[in-house]
């Protein structure tokens, strides 16, 4: 939003929502058929993950080019799904980003495509409350440059990046913005860093973070 020149981003999977048991569905409707399946176990270790890298990690038996098309298959059996349906949203997300977005500019970057983003904005009815996002699915980009590139084009000075997995931190530190883990999520905290034990923390973590 114009004017904001203090900016809260946000990773997705594991951050604002959790997505796991609907996307688990999605993915086996289009395995079974070929004789594979995927684990609840499996899918939490892809989380975060670019689409190629989902590929080379899940189907690694298959050639390349058979391994990302396998892949696309599943990414594009997720979004409609959840379009219509949704997903699990963490406790206090919608309230604590209307907060958030009075005084900070919100984004979203994620790994993921531009239609599962769509998906997550329109199921939940929080569109009004980002005021950009960028995914991996639209620019080709890793999560640090996506950050570096929202950034810019909105001529943010100063933010934070929220996430959940060693990922997330090394693109906040390429990017060169602090990091905020959600310990809620799906990865393990690396090393010590601040860290949010609720959604809800958010807003005093961030006034804190101002005030350093």
């Amino acid at each position: 939003m114009k004017g904001k020149k203090e900016a809260i981003l946000f990773d997705l999977d594991g951050t604002l929502w959790d997505s796991s048991r609907e996307v688990l569905l999605c993915w086996n409707r289009v395995l079974s058929p070929l004789g594979r399946s995927i684990t609840a176990e499996e899918l939490s270790r892809l989380m975060g993950l670019t689409p190629r890298e989902i590929g080379d990690t899940q189907f690694p038996d298959l050639p390349p080019r058979e391994r990302y098309a396998l892949t696309d298959r599943c990414l594009d059996a997720e979004s409609p799904y959840l379009f219509e349906r949704g997903a699990r949203l963490y406790p206090q997300v919608r309230e604590t980003l209307r907060l958030l977005h009075q005084r900070y500019f919100i984004g979203l970057v994620s790994n993921c495509t531009e239609e599962y983003a769509q998906a997550f904005f329109h199921a939940h009815g929080l569109s009004s409350l980002f005021d950009d996002h960028e995914t991996a699915g639209r620019t080709g980009l890793d999560k640090g440059e996506n950050i570096s590139l929202l950034l810019a084009r909105n001529g943010i000075r100063r933010a934070v990046y929220v996430g959940d997995t060693a990922k997330d931190l090394a693109a906040a530190r390429a990017a060169g913005i602090p990091f905020l883990f959600a310990c809620w999520g799906f990865g393990a905290l690396p090393e010590d860093q601040p860290s949010l034990t609720r959604f809800s923390e958010l807003v005093e973590a961030v006034a804190s973070m101002r005030g350093s």
